[in-house]
């Protein structure tokens, strides 16, 4: 009998323990609080523009996501304002949506693409080659300068530069760097593989190019600086302008959702 009520309170035991194994497995994760703050750079001049920075409570990596280089490239800084209004994001996520902001408001590539650089008597070029910028150097070079220092403010583990391109790569008579993810440095290859390999098969539209990879940042472009000096997966989105600009803001915002879940992945 004694023999009998040790194995039966054997059993009670064991069968406690895995009731709370299975407990403890579905125990709801705590809720998302997220922190929205923001400030200026750039402050009291033409050229200031906002930078928002997002903390959440729960894990998750740092990333930058920068739109807005070059003005004329609309669904860059669109697809940034929106991913501003979010609130669901975790880790730490540093937003400028219009980094060139006088550029975007011409909605040119920079000021006075179309007059020698000339815009109200002030000479420009375009940001996209200059950086990692000057504190002391002309006015683009101050713009990049001051961009760069967010970067090094933050260390991101992921920077996500939006951009567009006025042709597709596929563009049979004149192709350029439109639908595709440009990388930064050997780090990030595999993932801007991984992150085309799963638009292409989910989110790609009928009547879409698919999506390549490439890594042909130019000399003093954000992309090609930041791959090069920091610890960084650096990625250029380039939509293709050929396409109207809804689908364009569809397919940028589809890349960022994948990014945050592979980057979830990756912490995992």
């Amino acid at each position: 009998m004694k023999r009998i009520r040790e194995l039966i309170w054997g059993l009670i035991s064991l069968l406690l323990i895995v009731s709370c194994s299975a407990c403890k497995s579905v125990e709801e994760e705590p809720e998302n609080l997220v922190t929205k703050t923001s400030y200026e750079i750039l402050a009291s001049t033409i050229y200031e523009t906002t930078v928002y920075v997002f903390t959440s409570n729960l894990p998750g990596p740092t990333v930058m996501i920068v739109g807005g280089i070059h003005g004329d490239e609309i669904a860059g800084w669109q697809v940034a304002q929106t991913l501003v209004t979010k609130d669901d994001y975790r880790g730490k996520v540093i937003i400028i949506p219009k980094a060139n902001i006088l550029a975007t408001t011409l909605q040119k590539r920079y000021p006075g693409q179309e007059t020698k650089g000339v815009y109200q008597g002030i000479s420009y070029s375009d940001l996209n080659r200059v950086f990692p910028g000057k504190i002391d150097g002309t006015i683009t070079e101050q713009i990049a300068y001051a961009i760069i220092e967010e970067v090094e403010k933050y260390q991101p583990d992921y920077i996500v530069d939006l951009h567009e391109s006025r042709r597709s790569y596929a563009d049979k008579k004149s192709p350029l760097i439109g639908d595709e993810i440009i990388y930064g440095n050997s780090k990030s290859t595999f993932f801007a593989y991984d992150m085309v390999d799963l638009f292409n098969k989910e989110y790609l539209a009928v009547g879409d190019i698919k999506f390549a990879v490439d890594n042909s940042a130019p000399m003093g472009s954000f992309n090609n600086y930041c791959g090069n000096n920091y610890e960084a997966i650096v990625l250029t989105i380039e939509t293709n302008r050929q396409l109207n600009l809804s689908r364009r803001i569809e397919q940028q915002l589809a890349f960022i959702e994948i990014l945050f879940k592979l980057a979830k992945e990756n912490k995992s």
